[in-house]
């Protein structure tokens, strides 16, 4: 009798032992879900925020690739009067080159000393994309992006910033290659001009066909920018609203 009721203590013992361990990692489970679930919430919250900075971003730059496309055209329109006169009346009026300010803020370059080399980047300007990712490469490198249940999210996610975003840098670089092949005609000229010669008299007076075949080409090459830029946009506010949607993110 005494052995029984010494193997019946202990089991008891044993089976409490062993319940407060499945309890305290119960417990430990439901806190380390919670604080990944807090995690999760947090780091979308932070890439919605990134997003609209993109969207503010994209938003601008599609202005400028649109007041590129105008000026561009105004230059093909009047080809035979292309001048500095006009070109400065056009760029006023449509405003694609820019800088930023020491604050942040940008700057469109209207002023007359903006316009001492006019030709060379009125012509052979091309806008850098350069969005903000910071926080996506982090969420990728620290492995945070895996944490998200919703697979769909995930990939939209992965789908918007390389994919999508993949197809507005290679519009990109096809117009940045049409620039330079503007350029080297500019030098080309220079080089092979049998006098010194400016690059307002190269345009003045060495307007050739080949020049309007690239400025042609310039076209095009704009139009495709702004076509993926705008497909990229709209992206971009989807995958936003998709966020705050399923997270129930305050909209900004």
């Amino acid at each position: 009798m005494r052995k029984k009721e010494l193997f019946f203590k202990y089991s008891l013992e044993f089976a409490v032992i062993v319940i407060g361990i499945l309890i305290s990692f119960y417990i430990q489970r439901l806190s380390d879900e919670k604080r990944e679930l807090r995690e999760i919430n947090e780091s979308i919250a932070t890439l919605s925020y990134e997003i609209q900075t993109n969207i503010n971003y994209c938003d601008e730059h599609l202005k400028q690739l649109q007041n590129m496309q105008i000026v561009n055209d105004s230059i093909l329109n009047n080809y035979d009067f292309l001048n500095k006169v006009n070109l400065i009346n056009w760029h006023n009026k449509h405003p694609f080159g820019h800088s930023y300010l020491e604050d942040g803020k940008l700057r469109y370059w209207t002023n007359d000393s903006d316009y001492d080399n006019l030709y060379l980047w009125m012509i052979t300007w091309w806008n850098t994309f350069a969005q903000n990712e910071i926080y996506f490469k982090s969420l990728i490198s620290k492995g945070l992006l895996l944490n998200i249940e919703d697979s769909s999210i995930r990939e939209d996610i992965e789908s918007v910033y390389v994919t999508k975003k993949k197809r507005v840098e290679v519009n990109e670089s096809l117009l940045k290659a049409n620039s330079d092949k503007i350029f080297l005609w500019v030098e080309n000229q220079r080089d092979n001009s049998t006098k010194s010669i400016t690059r307002d008299e190269i345009f003045n007076y060495k307007k050739d066909l080949k020049l309007k075949n690239l400025l042609e080409d310039r076209s095009f090459r704009i139009n495709l920018r702004i076509m993926s830029l705008k497909n990229y946009l709209s992206s971009l506010k989807s995958l936003k609203f998709k966020l705050e949607d399923r997270f129930s993110i305050p909209l900004s």
